[in-house]
């Protein structure tokens, strides 16, 4: 902390409180830009680079509003205005948040969310985002915090120095508004502290809560088995070595090419070998209506053809292998995202609770996951689904998953696909804890981090993205990532389970530089990492 003690950032940090509360609330905050009233019915946000200039505008459009309920579900836009520097939406919400991705020098490329303290933001206002980041980051984080101190835990004096500091450089920035070439600087320094200090309590917290329950028996970790008996008998004991968990893929449209005709030979080979192992098998995905779940021969069928032959194909598989596949992702995607037939919001609750009932008809102890993408929902706002722009409103996982729910459909549990490079810590783990509130088990089902920016001439997706987390993609990087998100995960109650997606970078792998062996099988630096806290958590250390 230099020269400065932290009694002295704490004095000064006390002057951000009353000028903050003000601005979120939509009054004056001690100054002309923050809170002002707006001549029209709008609401307003200014964002600034890191520099203090306004930003550009192509990376505005990427920003969203949210409600303000605990699922802070994304609205779909209102009407909009875009310029360099500044976003109006006419005839929104009363309230709202606001979520923007931003570059924050040494941190990372992040998807944010500026909530005012929970208040949200108004229509008639005008919002300096860069601010409200800062103060709705550090808002968050001492919440959490305060949180973790009443349940014992004990936080390092590093954390709290962040904190002061961000709060001290908040108080600098709520000087100087006048001038964004001062203000956005400070605020932009405070919001990288409470970056920083947001993913060490949660880290703290969880490995506190991991010190006092100790070894969790029946965990499951696990990885798709895809590459089995392709890439060989080396393959299959690197991947028995590190999981006790293996996904094998039942994808209707290659497992059955033919109406009535399934090829059930790979699954079996992979099967066979995983019993010999040891390692609990899973099924995935019985029901998908993404065009990879789709066969082309039910094209332009209707839906009462649909879920008679989903039925019909959910009970043959599971009657199969009743007693070997323990767990099987019944749906996939259903909240919208992937819908290949054009089916209604209705009717896709209705086929969860198909698939749902056959799976249990057919094998009462198998376990049933309702698997869920996408699970901040941007795609609402902007009402793109990987189809293109839909013509109706679209759910988030979370409307969909009470959907489910509160029609009485009976799962087991639900799966999460955590591909969110843009996502620090802090946010994973609080998505994860609003999940865990709809009272189910949860099961991590698909996750992957790059560990190269280079482009991926053999994976499906080519381009490891813009979005960077503590430092250029990296097999270090990714393997810090796996290590922090592992341990959250092992850590939450509520979570049962934790697939990751692709074992090796040999071609036909999904996320770019996403495996945990190199295409020629050896060893990255993220197996070893995981290999160790595996082995560490099961003998209590």
């Amino acid at each position: 902390m230099n020269s400065m003690t932290r009694r002295e950032f704490v004095r000064c940090a006390g002057l951000v409180g009353m000028g903050a509360v003000g601005a979120r609330l939509g009054v004056k905050a001690g100054n002309e830009n923050v809170g002002t009233v707006s001549a029209e019915p709008e609401l307003a946000i200014r964002v600034y680079d890191g520099a203090g200039n306004p930003h550009g505008a192509g990376a505005l459009s990427a920003l969203f509003l949210f409600d303000m309920s605990k699922d802070r579900n994304p609205l779909p836009h209102p009407r909009r205005r875009i310029e360099d520097g500044l976003v109006r939406f006419v005839g929104g919400p009363e309230r709202c948040g606001i979520s923007m991705i931003l570059s924050v020098d040494g941190f990372g490329t992040m998807r944010l969310y500026a909530d005012a303290g929970g208040f949200g933001y108004a229509a008639g206002t005008v919002v300096e985002l860069n601010r409200e980041l800062a103060h709705s980051r550090l808002s968050a984080v001492e919440r959490v915090m305060s949180d973790g101190k009443r349940s014992g835990v004990v936080f390092s004096s590093a954390v709290e120095d962040r904190i002061a500091k961000a709060r001290f450089l908040l108080a600098r920035a709520d000087k100087a508004m006048q001038e964004p070439k001062r203000w956005v600087p400070l605020a932009m320094e405070s919001l990288r502290e409470s970056l920083w200090a947001g993913e060490e309590v949660v880290l703290a917290r969880a490995r506190d809560a991991i010190s006092k329950r100790g070894q969790r028996s029946g965990f499951l970790f696990g990885c798709n088995f895809f590459g089995y008996p392709a890439q060989g008998e080396d393959y299959a004991v690197k991947f028995e070595r590190l999981f006790n968990f293996a996904t094998l893929p039942l994808y209707w449209r290659n497992f059955e090419p033919e109406e009535g005709r399934p090829r059930y030979e790979r699954v079996d080979t992979m099967l066979a070998r995983l019993e010999r192992g040891r390692v609990t098998a899973k099924g995935h995905p019985l029901c998908w209506f993404h065009r990879a779940g789709c066969p082309a021969w039910m094209e332009g069928r209707p839906f009462v053809e649909w879920r008679r032959q989903q039925e019909r194909r959910v009970r043959e598989i599971v009657s199969r292998y009743r007693g070997r596949i323990r767990v099987y992702d019944v749906i996939n995607e259903a909240h919208d995202w992937g819908n290949e037939p054009g089916f209604s919001s209705d009717e896709l609750v209705e086929m969860t609770r198909v698939v749902v009932e056959a799976t249990r008809a057919a094998d009462p102890r198998a376990v049933r996951v309702v698997n869920n993408c996408s699970l901040f929902g941007e795609y609402v706002a902007d009402g793109r689904t990987y189809l293109g722009a839909q013509n109706r409103r679209l759910r988030t996982p979370l409307q969909y998953l009470r959907a489910v729910i509160g029609a009485g459909i009976d799962f087991d549990a639900i799966g999460l696909q955590v591909y969110y490079p843009g996502h620090d810590m802090f946010e994973i783990a609080a998505m994860l804890d609003r999940f865990a509130a709809l009272g189910k088990p949860l099961h991590i089902t698909e996750l992957g981090v790059a560990s190269s920016t280079e482009p991926d001439e053999h994976g499906l997706i080519k381009d490891p993205g813009k979005a960077w987390w503590h430092g250029p993609w990296s097999e270090s990087i990714q393997a810090d990532w796996i290590e922090q998100f592992y341990t959250i995960c092992y850590a939450h109650p509520s979570i049962k389970a934790i697939t990751w997606w692709d074992f090796t970078d040999a071609p036909g792998h999904f996320w770019p530089h996403g495996g945990f062996l190199r295409a020629d099988l050896t060893p990255k630096e993220s197996y070893e990492r995981l290999q160790r806290l595996i082995t560490g958590w099961r003998a209590g250390a």
